[in-house]
């Protein structure tokens, strides 16, 4: 026999066990580490000793919901670029946005992105979790003009229509002189846009006053558990999906999941009913998707398996960016008196002027100088989504901030952290003021450049125009009919799984 036979035959196994196994596990690791931080081809990138060596650091941070925190520390500590992983690298410096997201030759999209797409729903593809650029490219041109600001701009009367109901329901705590949680009513507002707008009807919440169906807590329930999957390693993330039986907290994520995918299969099947028993068109976007499918579906390669994927992907993601912009504006509005008193001025002046008049339209709102300055300063001090979005070094490679990320390696950038950067927003940018943006063009212009809150490249957000529609509609109507005023002296409560949001935004309503 060899030595090698010796030593496996004659070991026991309790010895194997209890003393070979954990000197390889120990020998193991005291390679990777050293390789890892000297040898590694990101060895050089400045960060803490963590998150070179394991992806546990950045999915622990997932858990815990503050991951913006962190990368805002460690790059005042560090620098503009950070290694958050042993293969990826953030980067601060909003300079490398056109690096990192190019309009053209864009980078691949890493499979960070592949977590937000069930495999149940067996779709060719959707605008937010297609990899391949060429083919994203491709199917933006079938189906982007739905997400477009005239496809919206023809569903602004069922905008106003939920508007209406909700001005009704937030009126009757006024009357009863009653302290409610305006960030829920805010949430559900947008949940009725997505479901009117999207797919032709409101989900209910308005009318029955709670979480009807249960879809924004399948929501709220599913999203931490998809932010710590984003930052799995791929190889690892079966083993989750088998321990969820295991731990109830996991297994209710993992079913409330599959649900939100029941609900959009449901509200598409109800959407192509409507459709297919209303002969007059329809605006709603599955309405729209599902002319597609019939008018050139098939030289386009475009079926309903593809409309499936676009259901889910608004139940998802379709109300969260939304719902974080609107609290962002009224607390911060009830957070500075001046801010707000301002912007009151502004809204009394255009209703007087005959500018305005109920119900507002989005058109005419986009000529108020200070209401786009104030949302567009929301946009940026607190940004829908918290997270780096990482893409896949290309064949050449990249400089970033002087140093040189080999191929195949990722980077990304925290919108969180460019958005606070003093060289482009003032040494005042973690501050809420919107005269930063009616102050110089010229200034205005390198800001927008570095504004990648709705993205960047040819990836931005797919509803950015729905979502700013509400803003707009929704500030300047409540500013006109109502004052208002938190009702607890509490800062909000936020949790960060991807979209950051916020809770415990509770506040006193008064007519005017």
């Amino acid at each position: 026999m060899t030595f090698l036979q010796d030593l496996l035959l004659g070991v026991p196994a309790k010895t194997w066990i209890t003393t070979y196994l954990p000197i390889a596990f120990v020998a193991y690791w005291a390679v990777w580490i050293v390789y890892a931080r000297t040898l590694h081809p990101l060895a050089k990138i400045p960060g803490p000793f963590w998150p070179s060596v394991s992806r546990t650091w950045i999915m622990y941070r997932m858990y815990t919901g503050n991951i913006q925190k962190y990368q805002r520390h460690y790059h005042e500590k560090y620098g503009p670029i950070i290694r958050i992983a042993p293969n990826e690298v953030a980067v601060a410096d909003p300079t490398a946005v056109s690096k990192i997201y190019p309009l053209q030759r864009p980078n691949q999209k890493t499979d960070w992105y592949t977590a937000w797409r069930p495999s149940t729903l067996d779709s060719r593809t959707d605008l937010f979790t297609e990899l391949d650029e060429k083919v994203h490219t491709q199917y933006r041109r079938i189906v982007g003009s739905v997400y477009g600001l005239t496809s919206v701009l023809k569903n602004e009367d069922a905008i106003d229509g939920v508007l209406n109901l909700f001005l009704k329901r937030i009126g009757e705590f006024a009357d009863r002189k009653e302290s409610f949680d305006f960030g829920k009513w805010l949430e559900m507002f947008a949940f009725e846009n997505v479901g009117t707008c999207i797919f032709g009807k409101q989900f209910g919440f308005l009318e029955h006053r709670h979480d009807h169906g249960g879809y924004i807590n399948a929501v709220h329930t599913a999203t931490p558990f998809l932010g710590i999957i984003t930052v799995t390693p791929t190889y690892m993330r079966p083993f989750v999906g088998l321990a969820a039986p295991l731990i109830p907290k996991l297994l209710k994520a993992v079913m409330a999941f599959d649900g939100i995918r029941v609900t959009a299969l449901k509200e598409l099947d109800d959407a192509v009913k409507r459709s297919e028993e209303d002969t007059a068109k329809r605006n709603d976007f599955m309405s729209q998707f599902l002319s597609i499918v019939h008018d050139r579906g098939e030289k386009v390669n475009f079926t309903i398996k593809e409309v499936s994927s676009e259901a889910w992907v608004a139940v998802t993601a379709g109300a969260d960016s939304t719902s974080i912009l609107l609290r962002t504006v009224f607390y911060k509005l009830m957070q500075n008196p001046r801010v707000l008193d301002k912007l009151r001025a502004e809204i009394d002046a255009a209703f007087e002027s005959g500018m305005l008049s109920h119900p507002v339209q989005y058109g005419a709102l986009g000529k108020l100088e200070y209401l786009s300055a104030v949302i567009k300063e929301c946009t940026r001090i607190f940004p829908s989504f918290q997270v780096t979005m990482p893409r896949h070094v290309p064949a050449e490679g990249l400089e970033l901030c002087g140093y040189h990320i080999p191929a195949g390696y990722r980077a990304g950038m925290n919108p969180a952290v460019v958005l606070f950067n003093k060289e482009v927003f003032g040494e005042d940018a973690r501050e809420f003021r919107p005269e930063r943006w009616t102050e110089s063009e010229a200034r205005n212009h390198a800001m927008d450049k570095a504004m990648i809150n709705f993205g960047a490249g040819t990836r931005t957000c797919i509803g950015r125009n729905l979502a700013l529609a509400q803003a707009y509609k929704v500030s300047a109507t409540i500013l006109r009919k109502f004052t208002f005023e938190m009702a607890h002296d509490r800062p909000w409560q936020t949790y960060n799984a991807g979209f950051r949001g916020q809770y415990d935004v509770i506040c006193n309503l008064q007519r005017r």
